[in-house]
């Protein structure tokens, strides 16, 4: 008799959204980690999306079905609308005509195991569910959300925490995190870091033609967040007025969407540029704003260092792409980094522009430009056994719920 838990069929909620450039990395990570660790074991791995033109670019090994209407549970950040009406909405037996639930569609295509949903409702079709909860930033840096926000969002995490079969979390702060919030629900925190998008799609591409197009310099650093205000560009650009001041000049190249949905004014974006005019920083940062994901890619691979001074992550996408690139890495020293990135050349405070500075300086004469070739290919056959480990992971959490 076979073993019914290998003959199933996995879901994946795609995540891609214009206001959260991670997302579709996330949602390419687990589909590809999946559908490598169902390799020849009768498992079939089904990404379920609004608009499937983009996965269908990326060839991954899974099938990928269009779902109309928005999809269940993405995070409050990316989509307040749909969050509010998740939170408002008093779930009952969904109108199996309606596509707003994605439970409906799962159940179609004979999906056992959906994940990673945000929210769960109390109909699930008969699909079990594993949740995800990015963060818990809401509860840590309450004064970026307002009361409203910050009650959404747990209620939201609550009822997934209570209705899914168990819920992912990127890292073992963030299972803390979790124990803080669900103490009487612990046991079902799971804990799958995720991989670069690296270890499944070979980087490519020409970062010399890039670099020249956008006229920077051969060596310089790297800062590739989103302009929200927990990714803490401030520090960075106080950080090289200081050095400035010393007469030592450090080219900076920060990439990223000049939004947050939090800051409606952009008075963080506003805030960055009147401090660079003000330190006489002009020619020497330059704020290219959103770029493609190859040029972004070939800017990661030219650079000299790659600068990550955030205050809150859950898991982060740029720290470990850098790590799968063999980039050498400085890191802010919240909890997550120092989990994530043992490796890194150095840590700084989130607010002491000082050790940050003395950071750069101390290892800036030392660095040089990138690609390098030798490194990327030693960083890259670790990362690849990573990625392995967490389809692994997570082939083994989706069993388990069948199972049940």
């Amino acid at each position: 008799m076979k073993d019914r838990s290998l003959q199933q069929r996995i879901g994946v909620l795609d995540f891609t959204s214009p206001g959260w450039t991670a997302g579709s990395t996330f949602t390419r990570v687990m589909a590809w980690s999946l559908a490598r660790a169902c390799q020849g074991g009768g498992t079939e791995v089904v990404v379920f999306s609004e608009d499937d033109s983009k996965l269908a670019e990326y060839k991954m090994p899974v099938s990928v079905v269009r779902v109309s209407g928005a999809l269940l549970g993405a995070p409050t950040q990316v989509r307040p609308s749909l969050a509010r009406r998740v939170v408002e909405r008093a779930w009952g037996r969904p109108d199996p005509s309606t596509t707003f639930n994605a439970y409906i569609a799962a159940r179609e295509e004979g999906v056992s195991v959906l994940l990673p949903p945000g929210d769960v409702p109390d109909w699930t079709a008969g699909v079990k569910t594993l949740g995800w909860i990015p963060d818990f930033q809401h509860r840590h840096l309450p004064q970026l959300f307002s009361e409203q926000e910050r009650r959404n969002r747990d209620v939201q995490y609550r009822r997934l925490v209570e209705r899914a079969h168990a819920v992912l979390l990127s890292s073992h702060v963030a299972q803390v995190h979790f124990a803080d919030f669900a103490p009487d629900l612990v046991s079902k925190a799971r804990v799958a870091s995720f991989p670069s998008v690296f270890a499944f799609e070979a980087p490519s591409g020409d970062p010399a033609s890039t670099r020249h197009k956008y006229h920077l310099p051969e060596k310089f650093a790297l800062v590739a967040n989103q302009f929200w205000a927990h990714k803490n560009h401030e520090l960075v650009v106080e950080g090289l007025r200081r050095l400035h001041r010393k007469g030592v000049r450090i080219p900076v190249v920060m990439t990223g969407i000049p939004l947050d949905h939090r800051d409606p004014g952009n008075r963080v974006v506003s805030r960055l540029l009147q401090g660079i005019a003000s330190g006489g920083l002009s020619g020497q940062v330059v704020l290219m704003g959103e770029v493609s994901r190859e040029e972004l890619v070939d800017l990661m691979r030219a650079a000299a260092l790659i600068i990550q001074p955030s205050r809150f992550e859950g898991w982060s996408t740029v720290v470990q792409d850098a790590k799968a690139l063999g980039r050498p890495l400085i890191c802010s020293d919240i909890p997550v980094h120092r989990e994530q990135a043992p490796g890194a050349l150095g840590w700084f405070p989130c607010d002491a522009p000082d050790v940050l500075a003395d950071v750069i300086a101390s290892h800036w004469d030392g660095l040089n430009p990138g690609p390098d070739m030798l490194r990327e290919r030693k960083a890259m056959l670790v990362e690849q056994e990573f990625a392995a480990q967490h389809g692994r992971v997570l082939l083994g959490l989706c069993r388990d719920a069948v199972l049940v």
